[in-house]
């Protein structure tokens, strides 16, 4: 598929180009690049930033395409490490009642109202029951997995 603008980038960590030879004490925008190539990452909160070590929270900084502008300039002395992050992607919420058990993994099984005689997850493996069950027998759920009885009444 064709895009218009910046390809995306889900998945993918870029380490960005090392900025620090434009640090003066007064300048605060600069370019994002790496291997000399513009970076635009998707949000503020999908760059990690480091300036002289110390990592910046997103009020530090502001990036508007592949600007970066401080909220103060980096010192001549300061030195910069910088990753852009893939980019997240919003799956947005199924529609009510379209979800059934068939859409989930294998190893994740869910029953409404049962009786069973014993249940036993391999290790590793999750399960869930909906509403109120009964378990005539053994029960058992190995470390690293987990079993999750939901009912409402």
């Amino acid at each position: 598929m064709a895009y218009i603008g910046t390809a995306p980038t889900d998945g993918q960590y870029t380490i960005l180009d090392d900025i620090a030879s434009s640090f003066n004490g007064s300048t605060t925008t600069f370019n994002l690049s790496s291997g000399g190539v513009a970076v635009v990452p998707q949000s503020d909160a999908n760059a990690l930033i480091s300036i002289s070590g110390v990592v910046q929270y997103t009020s530090a900084y502001a990036i508007s395409g592949s600007t970066i502008t401080f909220s103060s300039a980096p010192l001549s002395t300061d030195t910069f490490s910088g990753r852009v992050l893939g980019n997240s992607k919003d799956l947005g919420v199924p529609t009510d009642g379209t979800v059934s058990s068939s859409s989930l993994s294998s190893t994740f099984f869910m029953t409404n109202g049962q009786t069973f005689n014993n249940i036993s997850l391999a290790s590793g493996d999750n399960g869930m029951a909906v509403g109120s069950i009964t378990v005539s027998g053994t029960l058992t759920i190995p470390s690293g997995s987990t079993f999750v009885v939901l009912w409402v009444k």
